[in-house]
Parts: structure tokens; C-alpha cells; sequence
């Protein structure tokens, strides 16, 4: 893919779940949450460490459509900057998507704002997949407040995945996202699929 120009259409390259959390943006999320979240998103690609405050505005009651968008507006960061994409290109790419307004205007001027940061970002990644041997995990439960009435009372995990730096031995952030239950023993059980097929592969 590294060989296709900044002509490239954004069908080719972004999926049908990139483009539908980009299509929520906007319409199912608030212009305002909209904001927050492209925002959020972009501190997460720039600075996996960064300690983010928390929005429970955003996942109190569109938890899975705030994390298929933030997934697609990192895959859309990504995937301008590795083919070149200008601010124009790349809201060409956005109209052609039938986007909502909000959501083309903000995610274009927040990648023009931002796209020497996000390029030498990518840069740094290289081509290695990173090792991860440290876990940490919180748990979050929707509750009511002074400012919502409403509570679902379903406990979100939030898994961080990382690693330490052998040279200083600071702990890195490899990769942050949050689940529920059902989706946690999923993940679970898919692992222990891996760990079974390791253990076969090694005996034969």
C-alpha cells in the first residue's frame, strides 16, 4: 500500500466499521461530544501516555458508538498520513462518505492543525509489533450525578496494555480501550483459543 498516491480513494482504504463510526459523528454523538471525542482521539494517537479526564457524557448511553468512532477517527489520522493526504484530499475523502457537517469540519481542521505532529508520530512507530508484559485494568459503573437523572448501572472495564523501557524502566502504554462484561470474556476466551493453539503448535 505504501505505492498509492494522495488519489487514492478512501473506499479502498478505510473499512465499512471505520466509516460507520466516522458516520456517527455528528449525528448519533452531539456536535459537541463530537468535539471532545476527535480531541480525545488525537491525544491518544500523539501521546499514548497521556492521562486523559474522563467524559462519561460520551459512553453513558452510546458506549459502543463512541468506540467504533474513536477507532475510526485514529484509523482516519492514520491512514491520511501514511498516503500523503492534504486537509483538502482529505475532506474531499470525508464529503464523499456523506459525513455530517460538524463532524468533516472538525476532523479536517484538527488533522491540518495537527499533521507534522501526526506524520513524525507514525514515524516513530516503525514497523515492529511492540511487546506487552504489564496489564492494568479499572472498573467504571454509570451512576447518577447532579447532572443526569439516569443510570444504567453497567460496569465498564477499562484495559490498559503496556510495557517497560529496559533502559529506564518507565512503563509505556501499548494500546488503551474499554469494554463491558461481555465483551471482556470474549476477549478472554479468544486469548485462551491462542494460548491453545501455542501449546499445540509447540508439542508437535
Amino acid at each position: 500500500m505504501d505505492g498509492v498516491d494522495s488519489g487514492t480513494d478512501s473506499d479502498n482504504l478505510l473499512s465499512d466499521t471505520v466509516i460507520a463510526g466516522l458516520r456517527n459523528l455528528g449525528s448519533i454523538l452531539s456536535p459537541s461530544l463530537t468535539k471532545t471525542l476527535i480531541a480525545n482521539s488525537l491525544k491518544l494517537t500523539l501521546h499514548p501516555d497521556a492521562i486523559i479526564a474522563p467524559v462519561p457524557e460520551i459512553y453513558a448511553t452510546n458506549a459502543a458508538s463512541a468506540k467504533q468512532s474513536e477507532y475510526g477517527v485514529v484509523t482516519l489520522y492514520a491512514v491520511a498520513t501514511k498516503h500523503g493526504w492534504d486537509s483538502l484530499h482529505l475532506r474531499q475523502q470525508l464529503e464523499s462518505l456523506n459525513l455530517h457537517a460538524t463532524a468533516i469540519d472538525e476532523l479536517t481542521r484538527v488533522y491540518e492543525d495537527n499533521r507534522k505532529d501526526l506524520v513524525l508520530r507514525q514515524l516513530q512507530l516503525g514497523h515492529n509489533f511492540p511487546h506487552i508484559t504489564d496489564v492494568q485494568w479499572r472498573i467504571a459503573c454509570d451512576v447518577k450525578s447532579s447532572t443526569s437523572d439516569s443510570s444504567t448501572g453497567v460496569a465498564n472495564f477499562y484495559i490498559n496494555l503496556g510495557n517497560y523501557r529496559q533502559s529506564s524502566g518507565e512503563r509505556e502504554t501499548i494500546v488503551e480501550f474499554m469494554c463491558n462484561a461481555e465483551e471482556l470474556q470474549s476477549l478472554i476466551n479468544r486469548l485462551k483459543e491462542i494460548e491453545r493453539h501455542c501449546h499445540q503448535v509447540a508439542i508437535t
